[in-house]
């Protein structure tokens, strides 16, 4: 008998499902974008109409191209960005636009929050800093701004989540994804804190169950078949957040393995098992044993996000034009940045577009720039925008590393970004770390499908990670242009404390009109 496999990934900007085969061979894929709403600083937005429409679309292409039978499916698991919030009522219906992991309205929840609990005491409890993006805060500011909807939410789920209710009619939360409510979750015993939830006005009903992220929570029903493709009675495994499925494809398991995704956020994430957790750093539960295993992540705001905000409001025509001639706008763009030498000539970008989450934890934080001069062309403005990226993990990775977090080398790197080399080659040359790169990973739909492997008892473990990884390409670093970055590094530094005072009154400013 047959077995393969599902993984999708409902990501910030796009969606991407695969088919894989239990010797985890690419059998199929299916992809498509879907826009980022953004109607005011600090908001960003989904339309949770868009997750549903995207997965049947990803999941029927992925299945057609594999030419697989889908009776033939033994599982599948879903991931997708966290914390994002999805309000639904008792029958499942959306009652509003989801708020995504970058959206940073929820500033007076957060003050508010801290009347009855302080900083500290919030991350003992949950392992994570107490900032406005939390999935709980949104949660309060839907109560506070929106009562209508809060009034008529049955349950807050994220988009992995939502898909799963979607397949099954189970409404669940998996441990991964429920470290990033925050807040509420006890993340060393993997359980609600209803009494918090009760203190800060929230309603403990609103929360779903909690399930390992491995655990079969549902059939998929003879509705959610036919509009998606999937045969009925499929086992859909509770699943998981994006970063952790994507460390996951790139065979992060065991403590010490780490990895990096350099997605819309760049994420460099560690697993470990110390309870002990690294302040200033997100923290969750791993999907790879998460009965025991964390991720301790470098999660920063922008990183290929940023090359997307450039394509679609700078060189928006040009990327047309590009994509007529049958051209990559960013091959075009990267292309221009290789011949800028490192540094970019002075040209140094703050890269807090969405403000900034690790290690910075500043809501307000928006995009510098500092140093232009009429010498610099498009180039260097793109070489600066991949300096700066890296400059913000590498921040936190220096942070991760004084406290005591060991990472095995080189660093598996995946995913946008990555398919830039000069892009790695300058993470490798900023942070004095070897790299591997897999050109051919399936990034987080990958690790998605192992974790559906793993629930269903296709894999005996989540090992076979490491057997599914082909590893061709290295980047060690540049002693000379390493030691050049540690300045320019500390220039970065400085530029943001130096401006920081200036993002408080610039949002003042921005709320008195």
């Amino acid at each position: 008998m047959a077995n393969y496999l599902i993984g999708c990934d409902i990501g910030t900007s796009g969606a991407k499902a695969i088919v894989i085969d239990d010797q985890g061979t690419l059998l199929g894929s299916g992809y498509i974008e879907y826009p980022l709403l953004a109607s005011q600083p600090g908001w960003s937005e989904h339309d949770p109409q868009d997750y549903w429409r995207v997965f049947k679309h990803v999941v029927r292409g992925a299945l057609q191209n594999s030419g697989v039978d889908n009776r033939e499916v033994r599982g599948i698991s879903v991931s997708s960005c966290s914390p994002c919030s999805v309000f639904v009522d008792r029958q499942g219906n959306a009652l509003d636009r989801s708020q995504t992991w970058q959206d940073r309205r929820a500033v007076d929840e957060c003050r508010y929050v801290q009347q009855f609990y302080s900083a500290d005491e919030i991350f003992e409890l949950t392992a994570n800093t107490l900032d406005p993006h939390i999935g709980a805060l949104k949660l309060l500011w839907e109560k506070n701004n929106r009562p209508e909807i809060y009034q008529k939410t049955f349950k807050m789920l994220n988009p992995a989540n939502y898909i799963t209710m979607l397949l099954t009619g189970e409404f669940v939360t998996d441990y991964s994804n429920a470290s990033l409510t925050g807040l509420v979750f006890d993340i060393r015993n993997r359980k609600w804190r209803m009494d918090i939830a009760e203190k800060v006005g929230l309603d403990p009903d609103k929360f779903t169950r909690l399930a390992p992220c491995d655990e079969v929570v549902g059939e998929v029903t003879q509705k959610a078949a036919q509009e998606c493709g999937l045969a009925a009675g499929t086992p859909v495994v509770a699943g998981t957040m994006d970063c952790n499925a994507g460390w996951l494809g790139n065979g992060a398991t065991m403590p010490g393995d780490a990895s990096f995704v350099m997605g819309t956020a760049g994420a460099l994430g560690v697993v470990h098992q110390n309870q002990v957790f690294t302040k200033t750093m997100t923290n969750v539960v791993h999907t790879a044993y998460s009965g025991q295993n964390y991720t301790t992540l470098a999660g920063t705001a922008c990183c290929g996000g940023l090359m997307r905000y450039f394509r679609d409001a700078l060189v928006e025509t040009d990327a047309r034009i590009a994509k007529e001639n049958g051209e990559d706008i960013y091959d075009i763009l990267t292309a221009e940045a290789q011949k800028i030498q490192p540094g970019a000539n002075g040209l140094l970008i703050l890269p807090y577009l969405s403000g900034e989450r690790t290690p910075l934890w500043n809501p307000l934080a928006r995009g510098v720039v500092f140093g232009l001069s009429l010498s610099h062309t498009r180039g260097h403005w793109v070489r600066s925008m991949m300096e700066s990226a890296i400059y913000a993990v590498y921040h936190c990775v220096k942070i991760m590393k004084e406290n005591g977090l060991e990472m095995k080398l080189p660093i598996v790197v995946s995913e946008g970004g990555s398919k830039s080399p000069l892009w790695r080659q300058i993470a490798a040359d900023v942070m004095g770390i070897e790299f591997s790169y897999t050109p051919n990973a399936k990034g987080a739909p990958m690790g998605d499908a192992i974790n559906a492997g793993v629930g269903v008892g296709i894999f005996r473990d989540y090992e076979v990670a490491k057997d599914f990884i082909e590893v061709s390409e290295f980047n060690k670093p540049d002693g000379q242009n390493h030691a050049l970055y540690q300045k320019y590094f500390e220039q970065y530094l400085k530029l943001y404390e130096d401006v920081k005072p200036d993002f408080e009154s610039l949002a003042q400013l921005l709320k008195a009109e």
